[in-house]
C-alpha cells in the first residue's frame, strides 16, 4: 500500500476537492494522511475523516490580512516539516502554491515522488491585492516548483495550458461533484439569490447586495473571508448571513435559492482562466447561475446551459436578474436543462476514473 501526505494551509473542515481526492485515493487503496494548518485552533489536532487521517496545526493566525498570514504561514512550514521529516510515506501531495515548497524540500531530501495540485494561479491572485513586483516574485517561484513537481493537476483546461509551458506531466481534476447532494427540496417562499464561498472585495457581493435591495430580492450568504467585507455583509443581511456553513448544508441553501452566482473580475487572469466548483454545485441541485463574461467559466456555463454570463457590471447584472425575477420560467427550465448535462458529462465519478488513471 502506498502511502501519501497532503499538504493543506486551511483547517481540512473538510476542504471540498482535497476532501474528494483524498477519499477517492482512500478508496483505490492508497494510505492518505493530510496535514493542515488550523489557524483558529478550532479543530481536533488529531482526527479521522473516511478513512483519511488529519494532521491540524494550531498556529493562530488571521484571513485578509497579508503580513499576520505570511509569520504564521512560515511557522506552519517549521512545524510541517518537523513532521515530514519524521514520517515514513511514498507520496508527498501538495495543495496550491502556499505549500509547494513543503513538496520542493521533501523531494530533494527524502527522494519522495511529488504531486503539486495547482488550485489557482497564484501570480494573478497576488497581483490583486500587493500589486505587480511582488506577483512577479510569486510567478518566478511558482514556475520552478512546476518544473520540479512530478506531476501536476490543475481544475481547469486553461490552466493545464498556462502550466504546460514549465512541465509536461499535467492532468485536469474538475471541481465537480456527485449528484447525491440533491434533495428535491422547494425553492423558498419568495425569490431568493444565495452566495456560498470565499467573501472578499472581487466576487461581486457588495455590488449584488445593492442590487438585492433595490429589486426587493432575499439575498442569503454562507463563507468567511476578508474582515470589512464580513462586517459589512452581517450588518446588511442579518439573519440571512450565515457565516461559515458546512458544505452539506451549502447544498442545501443552493437548492431552495432561485439563483446563484459567481461573478469574480474578469480583469485577473486566474479568474479568467479557472474553473470553481460553483457551477458543478449549482448544476448538481438544479439550481442556475450567473457568471462573468469573457471566462472560462462563461464558456462551460454556457455549453452546460445551467445559467447566464454578465459583464462585471451592475447594471447589466441588475438587468438580467430583473429579467429572471419577472421570467421565472427560465430559471426552471436552466437548472433542469443543466442538471441533465452535468449528470452526463460532469460528475465527480468521471473526474475520479482520471485521477485512478494517472496518480503514481
Amino acid at each position: 500500500m502506498k502511502r501519501i501526505v497532503m499538504t493543506l494551509s486551511n483547517p481540512f473542515k473538510p476542504d471540498p476537492r482535497v476532501y474528494k481526492e483524498a477519499s477517492s485515493l482512500v478508496k483505490a487503496g492508497y494510505d492518505v494522511t493530510i496535514i493542515a494548518w488550523d489557524r483558529e485552533g478550532k479543530y481536533p489536532k488529531i482526527e479521522t475523516i473516511n478513512g483519511i487521517k488529519i494532521l491540524r496545526i494550531h498556529i493562530r493566525s488571521c484571513y485578509g490580512l497579508p503580513l499576520c498570514f505570511i509569520a504564521g504561514l512560515f511557522l506552519f512550514y517549521l512545524r510541517s516539516l518537523f513532521l515530514l521529516m519524521k514520517m515514513d510515506f511514498d507520496i508527498i501531495h501538495t495543495h496550491d502554491f502556499d505549500t509547494a515548497v513543503l513538496g520542493v524540500i521533501v523531494k530533494k531530501i527524502k527522494n519522495n515522488v511529488w504531486v503539486y495540485d495547482v488550485h489557482d494561479l497564484y501570480e494573478s491572485m497576488v497581483k490583486l491585492v500587493a500589486g505587480g513586483k511582488l506577483a512577479k516574485i510569486v510567478g518566478y517561484l511558482d514556475s520552478y516548483f512546476q518544473k520540479n513537481a512530478d506531476l501536476i493537476f490543475t481544475a481547469s483546461q486553461k490552466v493545464k495550458q498556462v502550466v504546460q509551458r514549465n512541465n509536461k506531466d499535467v492532468f485536469v481534476i474538475l471541481n465537480t461533484v456527485n449528484p447525491s447532494y440533491l434533495k428535491n427540496l422547494p425553492k423558498y417562499p419568495t425569490f431568493t439569490i444565495f452566495y456560498g464561498g470565499v467573501l472578499s472585495g472581487n466576487r461581486f457581493l457588495l455590488e449584488m447586495l445593492k442590487i438585492t435591495e433595490r429589486l426587493g430580492i432575499t439575498y442569503r450568504i454562507a463563507g468567511k473571508g476578508w474582515v470589512d467585507v464580513e462586517e459589512i455583509l452581517k450588518k446588511q443581511l442579518g439573519k440571512n448571513f450565515l457565516g461559515f456553513i458546512p458544505h452539506e448544508q451549502i447544498f442545501v441553501e443552493l437548492e431552495k435559492a432561485h439563483l446563484t452566482f459567481a461573478i469574480y473580475d474578469p480583469r485577473f487572469e486566474n479568474i479568467r482562466l479557472s474553473l470553481p466548483n460553483k457551477v458543478f454545485e449549482a448544476a448538481s441541485v438544479k439550481t442556475p447561475i450567473l457568471v462573468s463574461r469573457g471566462t472560462a467559466l462563461a464558456e462551460l456555463v454556457e455549453s452546460m446551459k445551467i445559467g447566464w454570463s454578465v459583464k462585471y457590471d451592475e447594471k447589466d447584472v441588475e438587468s438580467r436578474v430583473s429579467f429572471l425575477l419577472m421570467n421565472p420560467k427560465y430559471l426552471k427550465k436552466a437548472g433542469h436543462r443543466g442538471h441533465k448535462i452535468y449528470l452526463k458529462k460532469y460528475t465527480w465519478n468521471f473526474v475520479e476514473q482520471i485521477l485512478f488513471r494517472v496518480y503514481p
